[in-house]
């Protein structure tokens, strides 16, 4: 244009950022944008740092950005001496903001997901059952193609629900209830579900339906229960995915197995207190990039009396054996492993713990979507990484 800045009328503003013309004149009144320049015909002519300006303030109104700093912020150049001062102070603050909203929907979303999870127990058709001699354990079966298990600990076949739906057009997909967990009902009696005895559960699954090679994922402590499979039944084991399975012991972090620790002994009696010490030590429930950090502590509501059993076992009596597992990994360099971690659970205890499992098995750890709990929260987008590196 000639050395000419480019225009553009209020039309076109909106055409760019979403902002109908009303919006964009309240602003301006309300002193939330600088009013642009005008023709001589009086219509508005915006700029590209106008635009811009605008973009901006969507983004912040998106995020909640109260109204009065949003006029600060994007009047700053009018009125202070250092606006980018003014600016940067600003969106450190609104940052600050955003990121506890982001740790509260985590949160949320981690309740939510479990509610869906047990529903869909609920729901589900009566499973098909395998007899322990201990325990009965509860297991579906769906979908066509090569055989599938889709292992956790504590998630179950409610956790897997979605992901099993996504999967369940290529594979033959088959979950489970760990022992104590879902429809596989705590017994008189049973054996505590330390990764050895899960394994066997698993081992006993697998030959109901043949006695080759399966293909398997585990997520969290079921990834834990496939490299004690691996070990106790190399043959059973064609190939697996990992992800994030949570070896504190890995880690040559005292304070943290301290931590941990001290979590699990006080699930019985007090569980409350032990979700919220192993929720602040694991991070598990946030979305950090390579940059971030999960947050020290941030404090969790009362948990419901049935949440609070839940965890009288979980962290009572699964986690602990599942966290200061020691894995054989001389053994497992000679299984077809992949490991992987969430490429938003940076800094956390499993991520850390997967990149270090996978540097002592020599090979690459493999970024999937999500943070600890991709599969179960993000499960279409989780199944898409997911195919290829099950059919490697």
């Amino acid at each position: 244009m000639s050395g000419k800045e480019e225009q553009f009328g209020i039309g076109e503003v909106t055409a760019r950022t979403g902002l109908e013309p009303d919006t964009l004149r309240y602003f301006e009144r309300q002193g939330i944008l600088p009013a642009p320049r005008r023709d001589a015909a009086g219509r508005r002519q915006y700029v590209a740092a106008d635009v811009d300006l605008i973009r901006m303030l969507v983004h912040l109104r998106e995020t909640g950005m109260p109204l009065a700093d949003i006029a600060q912020f994007t009047a700053a150049d009018a009125e202070v001496t250092d606006p980018s001062g003014l600016r940067l102070e600003l969106l450190t603050a609104h940052r600050r903001r955003v990121e506890d909203r982001r740790d509260a929907l985590d949160r949320a979303l981690e309740v939510i997901s479990r509610k869906i999870a047990d529903y869909t127990d609920q729901r589900t058709d009566s499973p098909e059952t395998l007899e322990r001699p201990d325990t009965t354990i509860a297991y579906s079966v769906q979908g066509k193609g090569p055989l599938l298990f889709l292992v956790g600990a504590p998630a179950g076949r409610g956790g897997f629900a979605a992901l099993a739906d996504e999967l369940a057009g290529q594979f033959t997909v088959v979950t489970h209830d760990p022992r104590g967990i879902g429809a596989s009902h705590m017994t008189c009696g049973m054996a505590a579900p330390t990764p050895e005895v899960l394994a066997e559960d698993l081992a006993a699954l697998v030959d109901t339906f043949t006695g080759a090679p399966a293909i398997f994922v585990g997520t969290s402590g079921g990834a834990v229960t496939l490299l004690e499979l691996a070990k106790q039944h190399p043959d059973l084991v064609g190939s697996a995915v990992l992800h994030e399975p949570p070896l504190i012991r890995l880690l040559d972090d005292a304070t943290l197995a301290d931590r941990a620790a001290s979590a699990f002994a006080v699930a019985t009696t007090d569980p409350q207190r032990a979700v919220q010490e192993f929720f602040d030590l694991s991070g598990a429930a946030h979305h950090t990039g390579p940059d971030q950090v999960p947050p020290m502590h941030i404090a969790l509501p009362e948990l419901p009396a049935e949440e609070l059993d839940k965890n009288r076992y979980f962290l009572g009596q699964m986690a602990g054996p599942t966290v200061f597992y020691q894995p054989d990994i001389e053994g497992l360099r000679r299984a077809r492993l992949t490991v992987c971690a969430g490429s938003l659970s940076h800094h956390q205890m499993a991520r850390r713990a997967a990149h270090a499992l996978a540097a002592l098995l020599r090979q690459p750890l493999i970024d999937m979507p999500g943070n600890h709990v991709g599969a179960s929260a993000d499960p279409a987008e989780f199944a898409r990484a997911l195919v290829p590196l099950l059919d490697r």
